[in-house]
């Protein structure tokens, strides 16, 4: 896409879940993405989900969060003013939008072949994940996987299954930036500093 891609990190060092988002903020990104491998107590749990941020009454979605949310220094009722502050802003709409095409992509990659059964699409989703909050671009945040899910777990072992993931990211991402006429003028504005 012709566009500068900010790594959080190269390594699988950890970055608490804010120093991200800051990242990206200090970068003034058009766009996060916040990639993630997903757990539950359920070993037949699998499929892939986009989550931006957002109110929820979700169980499912809320005990996630909690979950991704364990390593922040903040607390989610410490942060509800901020979420408020965010859900007003144009940014949840457009992260939806972003979620969608990111989601769509995922779903064609990681349907299993056939002799491994169906795979299940989870959706797209809202969640108060705090690697979320606070981005002042559209974000959103992926599920890849489980890793509890013994054969999704083995997938996501396999080189070429991550790089067919990559590029479903990478494809959700690009269509969503297509959409995006302040992105394109972002293109066109380093093309001509080059």
């Amino acid at each position: 896409m012709g566009s500068e891609v900010v790594y959080t990190r190269s390594d699988d060092s950890f970055i608490a879940l804010e120093e991200r988002t800051q990242l990206a903020n200090t970068n003034k990104a058009d766009i996060f993405l916040s990639i993630h491998a997903n757990s539950s107590q359920i070993k037949t749990v699998s499929g892939v989900e986009t989550y931006y941020l957002s109110f929820t009454t979700s169980r499912t979605a809320l005990e996630l969060a909690a979950r991704e949310n364990a390593s922040s220094k903040s607390s989610i009722h410490e942060l509800k003013e901020l979420i408020q502050q965010i859900a007003l802003k144009d940014k949840v709409d457009e992260s939806r939008e972003f979620a969608s095409k990111v989601h769509t992509a995922l779903r064609q990659v990681s349907a299993p072949a056939p002799k491994t059964g169906p795979q299940r699409d989870r959706g797209v989703k809202r969640a108060p994940f705090v690697v979320l909050i606070g981005a002042s671009m559209p974000s959103v945040l992926a599920e890849i996987g489980f890793l509890s899910n013994t054969r999704e777990e083995t997938q996501l072992k396999k080189p070429e299954y991550r790089q067919r993931l990559a590029e479903a990211l990478y494809k959700g991402l690009a269509q969503y930036a297509d959409s995006l006429s302040q992105f394109q003028m972002a293109q066109r504005r380093r093309s001509s500093d080059e």
